[in-house]
């Protein structure tokens, strides 16, 4: 509203003549108050406390509006005050304290209208009635947006007793209509015999959650306008497979689901996150992925790049995370498949003092598999026992030449001046003609707050890395590429 809470429209902007104007097209008589109760409550919600104030004294109705919405309501007694910091006694009166405060609040916004209501706490026998009766109100409320962040008691256990969580009080006809967001943590359910499904539903973000995969495939069949799927450490013991009835889903994280398989039949995703033991991906060829994180667990690095090649090929940028197992000197270069379509490539390595010889070989074998690469970044993890490691041969003489004829820039984090890294910044100042900047950094970035004390004692010998590194390189680069050293 601000200082103009009335629009009007004066002759000295458009010359009236009667009920038409100028242009000879009859005025519309519509206001703004006569928009639907839900939408001028959403755009009431969207006010600082002074214009509401302001909007209420307009009329009788606008007072009406403003009485009705009770904007945001997010209720957390997770900041820093958990049981495992209280006797037992102590906290069963911390925990009554914060249902009592939750209690006030609903009480006193009973019967108005709720934009959204998020609740964080940790999950206790003592909350069980309660929270069935905060769930009743959002949804009797009318939420578009609703939040449940339950944790275990115990940080080190997840396999205990979860809330059940009242689906049922969603699943109708009123309800469906307007809910756009659900976000559950540590909680159970099964969905009614009956689901009739959410046609309205964005945002799906499960964590901790208790669900078959049956009852994930009937949810996510009866939400055709989902955007956001997001399934974290929800144990589905199964194949996942989304089909192109979710043909608005834009982003979908898969992180430790014990998936045994993925199956993306959606053509409009366009973001994709997977963390967990390698499974068979297998996306539409026809997807508009553009972006995707992948991390493996426990996989060797030719076999997790392979599992990629066979099943991810139109991503454009990849993020590849590796924990470090062993490296190999097994080629790519027998795999036809290729990555036709990627231009952006961040590679995170954990390596072993041991392995670093190898780099040059895996990492050449990784870029002839994506041709079309113009920007490459690499951060290594591996403390700094690395530093000036001398084990293995020289690994320089068995590097084919390669061209990479798009590589504009390249990024390396981490560097340790080992053997292995200097090679393929040699191999990659030598074979990319069209390269423009090349930067890099002694700094880990990769597990920077695990390695930050290591790093910290050990500065003479990234001063010393990065010096050397300067040296070789300066000798070698086109007077066109931007080089920095740090």
């Amino acid at each position: 509203m601000g200082s103009h809470p009335v629009c009007k429209t004066t002759p000295s902007n458009h010359h009236i003549h009667g009920s038409k104007s100028v242009y000879g097209k009859a005025r519309s008589n519509v206001k703004l108050e006569n928009l639907p109760q839900d939408l001028l409550c959403t755009i009431v919600s969207k006010l600082p406390p002074k214009e509401v104030s302001r909007a209420s004294v307009l009329s009788s109705h606008w007072r009406y509006i403003c009485d009705i919405c009770c904007f945001k309501l997010c209720f957390s007694g997770t900041a820093g005050y958990t049981r495992d910091t209280f006797e037992r006694k102590e906290y069963l009166q911390y925990m009554q304290r914060f249902i009592d405060n939750v209690n006030i609040v609903v009480q006193k916004c009973h019967g108005k209208l709720v934009e959204e209501f998020s609740l964080k706490f940790e999950f206790d026998a003592v909350l069980l009635d309660h929270l069935s009766n905060w769930v009743h109100f959002a949804v009797s409320s009318r939420a578009k947006s609703i939040a449940v962040y339950l944790c275990p008691i115990n940080k080190r256990r997840t396999d205990l007793d979860r809330y059940v969580f009242p689906f049922h009080l969603l699943d109708s006809e009123s309800n469906m209509s307007h809910l756009q967001s659900i976000q559950l943590s540590f909680v159970s359910f099964r969905l009614p015999s009956e689901f009739s499904g959410f046609p309205s539903l964005r945002n799906l973000d499960l964590e901790f959650v208790h669900i078959s995969i049956e009852d994930l495939e009937v949810l996510l069949s009866n939400c055709c306008n989902l955007g956001w799927l997001s399934l974290v450490r929800s144990y589905l013991n199964g194949e996942l497979k989304l089909n192109r009835l979710l043909s608005h889903l834009r982003h979908l994280t898969v992180v430790y689901c014990k998936v045994t398989r993925i199956e993306l039949q959606v053509t409009n995703l366009v973001t994709f996150v997977y963390c967990g033991p390698i499974v068979p991906i297998v996306i539409n060829q026809h997807s508009k992925l553009e972006s995707a994180h992948i991390c493996f667990d426990e996989a060797t690095f030719h076999d997790a790049v392979s599992a990629l090649l066979n099943g991810i090929l139109s991503i454009q940028n990849l993020t590849f995370h590796t924990t470090p197992p062993p490296l190999e000197e097994q080629s790519l270069l027998n795999n036809k498949c290729k990555f036709s379509h990627l231009r952006c490539l961040q590679l995170l390595m954990g390596i072993l003092a041991e392995d670093t010889y190898m780099l040059p070989h895996v990492l050449v074998s990784v870029l002839r598999a994506a041709p079309f690469i113009e920007k490459l970044e690499i951060h290594f993890a591996a403390g700094n026992h690395l530093c000036f490691a001398n084990n293995g041969t020289l690994g320089k003489k068995h590097l084919q030449p390669s061209e990479y004829s798009y590589l504009k820039s390249m990024h390396m984090t981490g560097y340790k001046g080992t053997r292995g890294q200097l090679e393929f910044l040699l191999h990659i100042v030598e074979n990319a003609p069209v390269l423009e900047a090349l930067t890099v950094e002694t700094t880990q970035r990769l597990y920077e707050d695990v390695y930050a004390k290591l790093i910290c004692k050990k500065k003479t010998c990234s001063e010393r890395a990065a010096l050397d590194a300067g040296s070789c390189l300066r000798g070698k680069l086109s007077p066109k590429v931007k080089l920095c050293v740090m």
